[in-house]
């Protein structure tokens, strides 16, 4: 178990009035082959009952803390957590997502070993119960930095390049800021090579555990379940480049073009976007899923 006052790593879950989502994605960090953690739970102003569920799983090395205005995204929570941290690592989890148990394992691990700054690992990206697919950055060149919840990286590079960024102070998502500022600085990113995440698109209405649950409880009782999943992803992504060519391709293949060329110059590609203002984005974001904008 790990020393609570001296953690290996602080995780950080930033959330929202998900209570549902968030208790599986809690699930997640209880069931880590690896224990040097703590976990911080920082919510954006949350009323539907998320610290009974932080409570209920009596956890010493879990945290609850709950901001008192609601900032609109999870930077505010996020940086809430860093600044709690006592972990000579972080790691993220959106309180929607989940890690397959050898998660921080295999991260803690590829970091020290490599002495790198950042590691991220292989995420599968579950749209629906259809729809499942990779998220893998490639550096030095990464056109998409690595989902948040893939990622662990030394605590000290916060005070390199500074905290996550409000919404309204970026053309991006401040996620994205964030890992690309890392990036042009010159921080080391490595990929550790194996599926440990996944995300979830929402599915049957805003905080819903609807595939969560489904997945946690194949993860727990499928030994195959991760050869599965990379051979189902694998079997798409063949079909994929089977497919005629067509006009959605090309502009998939010039908009990336473009984008090499911009992040090999440091240029972040969001500029792409140029005649939208700093914080739009947010702004469409949570209104896709029905949240207000104050």
């Amino acid at each position: 178990m790990s020393s609570i006052l001296t953690p290996k790593v602080t995780v950080i879950i930033a959330t929202y009035n998900k209570r549902d989502t968030l208790r599986c994605a809690i699930e997640s960090v209880i069931g880590q082959t690896f224990e040097d953690f703590e976990c911080w739970v920082v919510g954006d102003a949350c009323t539907d009952g998320s610290e009974e569920v932080v409570a209920s799983f009596d956890d010493p090395r879990f945290h609850w803390a709950n901001l008192t205005e609601n900032s609109g995204y999870q930077s505010a929570p996020t940086n809430e957590g860093l600044r709690r941290a006592q972990g000579r690592y972080i790691a993220y989890l959106n309180d929607d997502d989940i890690w397959l148990p050898n998660h921080l394992q295999e991260l803690v691990a590829h970091l020290e070993r490599a002495g790198v700054d950042f590691v991220y690992s292989i995420l599968e990206w579950v749209k629906s119960e259809q729809i499942q697919v990779l998220e893998l950055a490639s550096y030095p060149d990464a056109l998409r930095p690595p989902d948040a919840s893939a990622t662990l990286h030394r605590k000290d590079v916060i005070d390199r390049i500074g905290y996550w960024k409000k919404p309204y102070e970026v053309q991006a998502f401040p996620r994205v800021d964030f890992f690309r500022r890392a990036q042009f600085s010159g921080h080391s990113f490595l990929l550790v090579p194996y599926l440990t995440a996944i995300k979830f698109s929402r599915q049957g209405g805003y905080g819903k555990a609807t595939l969560q649950n489904s997945y946690m409880s194949r993860i727990r009782t499928d030994e195959e379940f991760v050869e599965k999943e990379l051979a189902k992803l694998l079997v798409d992504a063949y079909r994929q480049l089977e497919e005629p060519f067509s006009l959605k391709r090309l502009r998939i293949q010039f908009s990336h073009t473009i984008r090499h060329i911009m992040v090999k110059r440091h240029i972040d590609p969001g500029r792409i976007l140029f005649w939208k203002r700093r914080g739009q984005r947010i702004e469409q974001w949570r209104k896709s899923l029905g949240l207000d904008m104050d």
